[in-house]
C-alpha cells in the first residue's frame, strides 16, 4: 500500500516568494533567518550588558606598572579625528644612541651654519645695492622713519603758517598839461611792450624748464620704488640671518651639553653644578 501512495503524484509546496513590489529589498526572509538575526543580536545584547557591569564595579585604584608604557583611548573631545577607541600600546619603535643622535645634531649645525652663511651675504649685497642706489646706511633705517614724521609735521605747520601777499599799491601821478600827460602815457606803453615781451621769453623758458623737471620726477619716482623695494628685500634677509644664528646657536649649546666631557658648564637636575673640565697648563 505504501508504495502505491508514493507513486501518486503529489502537490509540490513551494516556499512563498517575495513579492513583486518588495523585490528591491531581496529575498524573503524565513522564520529561520529570523532566528539566526535574534539569535546573534540577543549574544550581543548580554555581552554588552557585562561589560557594563565590569566598569560600575572596576576598582578605581587599581594600578599596574605596564599602565605607564601605554596611553588609554581618551575621548573623541580630547583626540578629536584620531580618536580609535583603543588603547596605544607599543610601536616597536627605538630609542637612538647618543653617539648617533651627537652625528645627526652635528650635520644639522653644519647645514644651518651653511644657510647662514649664504643669508650673511645676501644681506652684504643686498646694503651695498641699497647703499649705491642712493639710500642711506642700512643701520639708519629706523632713524629715518621717525626722522620723516618730524618733516611731515614740520611741513604740515609752515603751511598753515603762509599768509598771503598783499596787493601792490597804485601810483598816481599828477601831469601840468596835456603834453607831459602823452609822454607819460607813451612811455608807460613802451614799457608794458618790454614786460610783454620778456614775459613771453619767460614763458618759453619756464616750459622748457617744466619738461626737464617732468622728466627729473619721473626719474625720480622710479629710483624711489627701487629703493623701497630693495628695503623690503633687506628688511626680510635680515629677519632669515636672525633665525638661522639663533637657530645655529641653540644647536650649539645642545652639541656641548651631549659632549662627552661638561664643556658648557650648568646645573643637573639635582641642582649640582657640572664642572668644566679645563686644560692643565
Amino acid at each position: 500500500m505504501s508504495s502505491l501512495r508514493n507513486s501518486v503524484q503529489r502537490r509540490s509546496h513551494r516556499e512563498r516568494a517575495q513579492p513583486l513590489e518588495r523585490q528591491r529589498l531581496g529575498l524573503l526572509e524565513k522564520k529561520k533567518d529570523y532566528q539566526k538575526r535574534a539569535k546573534d543580536y540577543n549574544k550581543k545584547k548580554a555581552i554588552l550588558k557585562s561589560l557594563r557591569e565590569k566598569a560600575a564595579d572596576r576598582n578605581e585604584d587599581e594600578f599596574y606598572f605596564g599602565m605607564l608604557s601605554r596611553s588609554g583611548p581618551g575621548s573623541r573631545l580630547s583626540r578629536g579625528k584620531s580618536f580609535t577607541g583603543t588603547v596605544d600600546g607599543d610601536r616597536g619603535n627605538k630609542a637612538m644612541d647618543v653617539d648617533t643622535v651627537r652625528l645627526l645634531k652635528t650635520q644639522d649645525l653644519g647645514y644651518v651654519r651653511t644657510m647662514r652663511n649664504v643669508a650673511a651675504k645676501e644681506v652684504r649685497d643686498l646694503e651695498e645695492r641699497y647703499v649705491i642706489a642712493g639710500g642711506m646706511n642700512a643701520d639708519e633705517l629706523s632713524e629715518d622713519e621717525d626722522e620723516d614724521d618730524w618733516d611731515d609735521d614740520d611741513d604740515e605747520i609752515a603751511q598753515t603758517s603762509k599768509k598771503s601777499k598783499p596787493a601792490a599799491p597804485k601810483k598816481i601821478v599828477f601831469c601840468d598839461d596835456v603834453e607831459e600827460r602823452e609822454q607819460i602815457a607813451t612811455a608807460e606803453k613802451q614799457k608794458a611792450a618790454q614786460r610783454r615781451i620778456s614775459r613771453d621769453d619767460e614763458d618759453d623758458m619756464m616750459d622748457e624748464d617744466d619738461e626737464e623737471s617732468e622728466a627729473k620726477q619721473k626719474e625720480a619716482e622710479r629710483k624711489a620704488r627701487n629703493l623701497e623695494r630693495l628695503q623690503n628685500k633687506l628688511k626680510n634677509a635680515k629677519k632669515r640671518l636672525k633665525a638661522l644664528t639663533d637657530a645655529e646657536q641653540e644647536l650649539e649649546i645642545q652639541k656641548a651639553k651631549m659632549a662627552k666631557t661638561a664643556t658648557s658648564g650648568g646645573v643637573t637636575k639635582t641642582g649640582k653644578r657640572i664642572k668644566v673640565k679645563e686644560r692643565k697648563r
